[in-house]
């Protein structure tokens, strides 16, 4: 099987008339003295049928109709590369040939209606008898008949956007393309893949005006000082998170939750060892023991009664006293608990007088609390007298049983039984 080089020269004037038909015509500087005409449609799509006709007008001449597709493949708006697959049939005076043929030739733009092209032509027989036929190609091009006021390489006749800025790359109706969504198109664009929302200047690049390595636009802190380490938003970073900037954190390993200082510390308001935004019992007063919760190991009050509360003389039992000094030291531990005391009698006397028996012991353990530091606002008394009792017969059980005192949270008692 041969291989045959053609080297030839091609000039090579088009005419663009109608906005979607080209027709070329030229001349191939060869020994057989060549002439070719061309058309092609459909000019707005990248994929171009066409059909072509070779002929030479020497002695050994021959005839040549072929169709052809091309498909143009733009690198930018000075260059493209075109590839055209070609079947037809070569007719001289002896003979008829049909061959297949594969064409690519790249174009350099120098402007709208001039353009240089260098490529190659593959050529076989359907029979393989007479081998392959290499061409090199380099032509000349200038179109005729080719108006287009913003040089953006498409016909007035079709460009549907005739103001497009020079440079700038547009697509098939004549209209500039951004790819990046960010103003400046494609062709001026000197960052064409500038990020989503990003500010830019006049070339289509980022801009970034406090230069922490986050662009304007996508930065939410675009005043941020030098030299200090950001974060993806463009903020100081905060690798704690307790609000306080590394920059500024004295203390950068704060324990999520935990409230801080101006100076990224945590705060410890009651001193109890445990950090406010932790301490589930920030007002723990000084002195007492605390849990790693914050909260004092005594436990709260809930609902507390206390029986057999004082003798005849009015006076607080031992026994009773004992429990309510340890009553009053919860009552320290949570002055934040609002709690109400009722004070209980007997059913003997009157209820006036008995009214009046409750009273006075409430104002007496009122006193002996103040004395044990409870604050005044944390507890009231309401003095009930006889009502409830818990026995409802004279003598000295029912007596230890109804004289008595009852602590409950937001002045809810339970159910007394008979």
């Amino acid at each position: 099987m041969k291989i045959l080089l053609k080297i030839t020269l091609l000039l090579t004037i088009v005419s663009c008339a109608y906005a979607d038909l080209s027709l070329e015509t030229g001349i191939v500087l060869n020994k057989h003295g060549e002439i070719y005409g061309l058309g092609w449609f459909g000019l707005k799509s990248r994929l171009t049928p066409g059909v072509a006709i070779n002929a030479a007008l020497k002695k050994e001449g021959f005839i040549a109709p072929e169709i052809l597709v091309k498909y143009s493949v733009p690198f930018s708006k000075h260059f493209r590369t075109d590839v055209a697959p070609i079947a037809g049939i070569r007719i001289n005076k002896d003979s008829k040939t049909f061959f297949g043929a594969l064409s690519i030739v790249g174009r350099y733009f120098l402007s709208s209606k001039f353009h240089v092209n260098v490529g190659t032509r593959i050529a076989m027989p359907f029979k393989n008898e007479e081998g392959f036929e290499v061409g090199l190609t380099a032509g000349i091009e200038y179109r005729i008949g080719f108006k287009d006021s913003d040089k953006d390489w498409i016909p007035d006749k079709s460009d549907k956007c005739p103001n497009t800025p020079e440079d700038a790359f547009v697509n098939k109706f004549g209209c500039s393309i951004d790819s990046d969504g960010d103003g400046v198109y494609d062709g001026i664009d000197q960052c064409p893949e500038t990020p989503m929302a990003a500010l830019v200047d006049s070339f289509g690049c980022p801009t970034d005006s406090d230069g922490d390595g986050v662009f304007d636009g996508v930065d939410r802190c675009p005043d941020t000082p030098g030299h200090i380490n950001v974060d993806s938003t463009g903020c100081p970073s905060d690798s704690d998170m307790d609000g306080v900037p590394d920059f500024a954190d004295s203390c950068d390993l704060t324990p999520v939750g935990a409230i801080v200082d101006i100076i990224g510390c945590p705060r410890d308001t009651d001193e109890d060892g445990v950090i406010d935004g932790l301490d589930l019992c920030p007002k723990t007063p000084t002195g007492f023991e605390v849990d790693r919760f914050g909260c004092p190991r005594v436990p709260p009050i809930e609902t507390e009664i206390v029986d057999n509360l004082y003798n005849n003389s009015l006076e607080i039992t031992a026994t009773a006293l004992n429990i309510l000094q340890h009553i009053a030291l919860r009552l320290r531990a949570y002055p934040e608990q609002k709690i109400t005391a009722r004070v209980y009698t007997d059913i003997e006397g009157s209820p006036a007088n008995n009214r009046m028996r409750a009273k006075k012991i409430a104002d007496k353990i009122n006193e002996f609390f103040l004395n044990q530091g409870v604050k005044s606002e944390t507890i009231s008394f309401e003095p009930m007298g006889e009502k409830n009792p818990i026995i409802k017969k004279y003598g000295s059980e029912a007596m230890k049983k109804n004289r008595r005192i009852v602590f409950t949270i937001d002045n809810l008692e339970p159910q007394s039984s008979n």
